[in-house]
């Protein structure tokens, strides 16, 4: 092992919000693994000049050796990722190991029995803990603890620890050669401080506009019609349109969950507290809590951006995980060494405001016009 420089992975990585947090807090991850090509080119965009490669890779086949070598290591301290949850979510068929997705939380746990790591981070919704009677949840834990790790879980919510979401999340935390686990404290809520607010995240923005006039990457406005704009004129903060299912944002509250959708499936984004139409892709990433720095390039699709958004872990709880994990490690935090130089990136904006206008115009369908069809981005 590296001693008291860890190195770790992160599997089913998407566009890598777990391996932000954690290079953030100051814990080296070396590669981000990821099957969907698009989520691979923003891994590499936004963590490539980290030190952190993306590995377009089908983890179902893969092995740990195959993983190491991709890496470049020959062992690894720590393993994070957060397999697809679409078949143990709430929201959706809820298909459980129906899904031929569910087996890739048995691959998760397979490779962290190959990779032999120090410890280990689970991401996923909380009806995993609960489908088919917890059968497949306590099948889990039972494999993770035959491999030598001390396990805890519990249900965290993204918002006691400084998110502008109310997000619910099970995280699995494992420790080898560990009497016990510990979770970090929260630090916002009652006798804490304040929760952030969607006001606290995205105020500061302008309107939507293209990057031309703002400046600002991947905050283009979203197109609705007449009726759809006649409806969210008339809808309060915090209120749901009937008609449409849309939520408007309230000010001074957490963000409602961002979600990600799949296949052919686009979830309803929130309507602006302040504007009359969805949030933007930017103003999505602020509440999940990426940075502005953290940028997808116009050659990736915004339906594509929100939706890496949506299923992504949020960067700060991600590194209130990572601090705890290194304290009970005993490993030295060095996020200093993590910042890397994000001017070395190529421009994220090859594409005209025009080009880009035509893209979107071509793609544009569905509720955000009022009706039932779905993006074809």
């Amino acid at each position: 092992m590296s001693g008291n420089r860890p190195v770790g992975i992160e599997l089913f990585a998407g566009c890598g919000g777990l391996s932000t947090g954690f290079l953030d807090a100051g814990l080296k991850v070396a590669a981000g693994f990821e099957l969907d090509a698009r989520a691979v080119d923003a891994y590499e965009y936004n963590h490539g000049h980290r030190g952190s490669v993306s590995v377009r890779c089908d983890l179902s086949t893969a092995s740990g050796k195959d993983l190491l070598k991709a890496a470049g290591l020959a062992s690894i301290d720590f393993v994070i990722g957060g397999p697809p949850c679409q078949p143990f979510s709430i929201v959706g068929k809820r298909l459980g190991r129906e899904d031929h997705r569910a087996d890739l939380i048995h691959q998760f746990v397979r490779l962290v029995g190959e990779l032999k790591p120090r410890a280990f981070l689970l991401e996923n919704v909380p009806n995993l803990a609960s489908m088919s009677d917890g059968s497949i949840f306590n099948r889990l834990i039972r494999e993770l603890r035959k491999f030598g790790f001390t396990v805890r879980w519990e249900i965290v919510t993204a918002a006691d620890y400084g998110v502008a979401q109310v997000r619910k999340r099970l995280i699995v935390i494992g420790l080898r050669n560990a009497g016990s686990v510990k979770f970090p404290e929260p630090t916002h809520g009652p006798l804490r401080l304040s929760y952030r607010t969607a006001r606290d995240a995205i105020d500061d923005l302008p309107d939507a506009g293209e990057f031309g006039d703002t400046g600002i990457y991947n905050h283009e406005p979203t197109a609705h019609s007449s009726g759809m704009l006649a409806r969210l004129e008339k809808l309060k903060p915090g209120e749901r349109e009937r008609g449409s299912f849309h939520d408007r944002l309230h000010p001074d509250r957490p963000s409602y969950t961002l979600r990600a959708g799949s296949g052919n499936f686009s979830p309803l984004r929130p309507i602006h507290y302040k504007y009359d139409r969805v949030i933007t892709a930017r103003e999505s990433a602020r509440i999940q809590g990426f940075s502005d720095k953290f940028i997808w390039p116009d050659r990736i699709p915004r339906l594509q951006q929100y939706r890496q958004i949506g299923n992504a872990v949020p960067p700060p709880l991600a590194a209130a995980f990572a601090k705890s994990m290194a304290a009970q490690m005993k490993w030295k935090l060095r996020p200093e060494e993590m910042i890397g130089d994000w001017a070395s990136r190529e421009p994220a904006m090859t594409l005209t405001d025009e080009e880009r206008k035509a893209q979107r115009s071509s793609r544009t369908r569905g509720a955000s016009l009022g009706g039932y069809a779905v993006p074809a981005e």
